[in-house]
């Protein structure tokens, strides 16, 4: 009896062994590599949850197409977390507006996968808040400017190029 949910079984099993070796290896690197350790790398374990969600998704696109916001927060964090471990935690001070970078970018992909334009707006205004706040500790304005006519001629035109899937033949 073959059952219909054994390719997703498949890459679920395929997706966790993956998990499962790439953890082995990071144990094994850091034993390896001098300046590595387990306290430097934590970050890398935000990618298991993404693994995790990226299967999720992969397995069914149209009604688990809210794990991307996840996902893209997670991948972000753990970069900039990295970052962090590898330079000074004392960035922190300037490198706050990430934290709003994170879920902006999240809602962005949000909308790349859904195509909703109402994730747009909590994208725009996370990432124009952490582009003011950017401005404001580097003394630099000129790239705000720039983010804020670019994100209105996106929401100006976006609807200039939007085909109606099905058009009313009344109108």
């Amino acid at each position: 009896m073959e059952n219909k949910k054994e390719p997703k079984f498949k890459v679920g099993m395929g997706s966790s062994g993956a998990i499962f070796i790439g953890v082995g290896i990071l144990f094994l690197v850091v034993n390896v590599i001098p300046h590595l350790s387990i306290g430097k790398l934590w970050p890398l374990f935000m990618l298991i949850p993404v693994a995790i969600l990226v299967t999720v998704w992969i397995q069914d696109k149209e009604r688990s197409a809210g794990v991307v916001l996840p996902i893209i927060i997670l991948f972000f964090y753990c970069g900039y977390f990295l970052w962090l471990n590898f330079t000074t935690w004392a960035y922190t001070a300037t490198s706050w507006p990430n934290f709003l970078i994170g879920p902006g970018l999240g809602f962005l992909g949000l909308y790349f996968v859904t195509k909703k334009g109402e994730y747009l707006i909590p994208s725009f205004i996370l990432l124009l808040l952490s582009a003011v706040f950017y401005a404001a500790i580097i003394e630099n304005t000129w790239i705000v400017g720039i983010l804020l006519i670019a994100m209105g001629l996106i929401l100006i035109l976006k609807p200039l190029f939007l085909k109606k899937k099905n058009p009313d033949p009344q109108e």
